[in-house]
């Protein structure tokens, strides 16, 4: 019973850290870019609901730690609410203090900010998370380096994607459509996303340089944590003879290093939601907060369970998490720049119309848009529970 007490602990600490983390980060990008334009912030909040803890800077912006620790967000003076939607009233009011004392600052208000600085002030929010996940990504390259694992077939499963291409034991796989894949996580990362697709696909077999064509097979599998997941596979498994080569990282080529792995995440999540559309993704890949939580809470517990010493646990466990936290960061970025009003890409896309028209959306217009956005946000939430459902039942299955 103790065991499983701490278990639930590491589970539940594990996934409120991470979580917190990511979005304190998010909220701070807002909130510093904003404070340099000189912006007057009246709540920076980490989580909802009635604070368990909170305090005055000397700025006047209120800080504070919710007791859902689902979220955040930073209310600048004259916002309606969490989403800074403008409050008119509050702007007109503000208005027209103005006009009868002259210390109300109108010119720290955010919705009277130019255009321009607005859209920073928001864009900072994603941006800070792309940030923070090239910095864990070097820091981690930095500390570990990592290895690459040239493409070289040693097995071929019956009945797959290789097999039925022609691939054998032996060759070594150079390009698909024209792109290097001659190191195996390439060659992973290319195919995962191209199920049912044809490769035009170059191999080396025996010094001749073969053209085959090679349609990658939608495969479902348990991942790291035992969720069921499905990606595009060819089926083949390294050579024994493939050279493993370890590379080594200084601080600026970690911070290289970092920067590839952002941009092939970013690339990665940006095709599979366009594979969504087009029908060649169901979308079942997706999660939301049960999945993150499955996946950070079991992660955590694994390499706290490790059967090694105590500071290697406290490494390894340290280690997971950052790595997940980098990736989690990554979707967080991502997912609010999708322009749904509330969201940070639903701001841009009215400032976008603002600066096409030269004036903003009106305010009706924006509340009209905001109420569609929480509509549209109850509506993927429940369809991504339901997605996390059915991943948490796959690891029992």
């Amino acid at each position: 019973m103790l065991s499983g007490l701490i278990d639930s602990f590491i589970f539940l600490s594990s996934f409120i850290i991470v979580l917190s983390f990511l979005v304190y980060f998010h909220e701070l990008g807002h909130y510093s870019v904003a404070r340099f334009f000189n912006v007057a912030v009246e709540r920076f909040s980490i989580g909802f609901g009635k604070p368990i803890a909170q305090w005055t800077a000397k700025n006047g912006t209120q800080w504070s730690i919710g007791r859902i620790p689902l979220g955040g967000y930073v209310k600048f003076l004259g916002d309606a609410g969490a989403a800074s939607n403008p409050d008119s009233d509050a702007l007109d009011e503000l208005k027209a203090k103005l006009k009868k004392d002259s210390s109300v600052a109108l010119n720290e208000v955010f919705h009277f900010k130019p255009l321009w600085q607005r859209a920073l002030v928001v864009l900072a929010g994603p941006i800070f998370n792309f940030i923070l996940a090239v910095f864990i990504f070097a820091g981690l390259g930095l500390a570990y380096g990592s290895y690459t694992l040239e493409s070289l077939v040693g097995s071929v499963l019956e009945g797959s994607a290789a097999e039925k291409a022609g691939i054998l034991p032996g060759d070594k796989i150079l390009t698909m459509n024209g792109r290097d894949v001659s190191q195996f996580d390439d060659l992973r990362k290319y195919v995962v996303l191209k199920s049912n697709n044809s490769i035009s696909t170059v191999i080396d077999r025996n010094g001749q340089r073969l053209e085959l064509e090679i349609t990658p097979i939608k495969v479902t599998e348990k991942d790291f944590i035992g969720g069921k997941s499905s990606s595009g596979k060819i089926g083949i498994g390294s050579s024994r003879d493939a050279e493993i080569i370890k590379i080594k990282f200084n601080p600026i080529t970690a911070l290289g290093f970092g920067i590839g792995e952002v941009q092939d995440t970013i690339s990665m999540t940006g095709t599979y939601i366009g594979r969504i559309f087009t029908g060649k993704e169901d979308g079942k890949q997706l999660g939301s907060v049960v999945k993150i939580a499955t996946i950070t809470g079991k992660t955590a517990i694994d390499a706290a369970s490790a059967d090694v010493g105590f500071g290697e646990r406290v490494s390894l466990l340290i280690t997971r998490l950052l790595s997940i936290a980098a990736s989690l960061s990554i979707a967080l970025g991502f997912a609010n720049l999708m322009p749904i009003p509330v969201l940070d890409g639903g701001h841009l896309l009215y400032y976008g119309y603002e600066a096409i028209t030269g004036r903003p959306l009106s305010q009706k217009k924006q509340e009209f848009g905001f109420r569609i956005g929480f509509a549209l946000l109850l509506t993927l939430f429940v369809i991504l529970t339901v997605n996390d459902i059915g991943y948490v039942a796959s690891m029992f299955s």
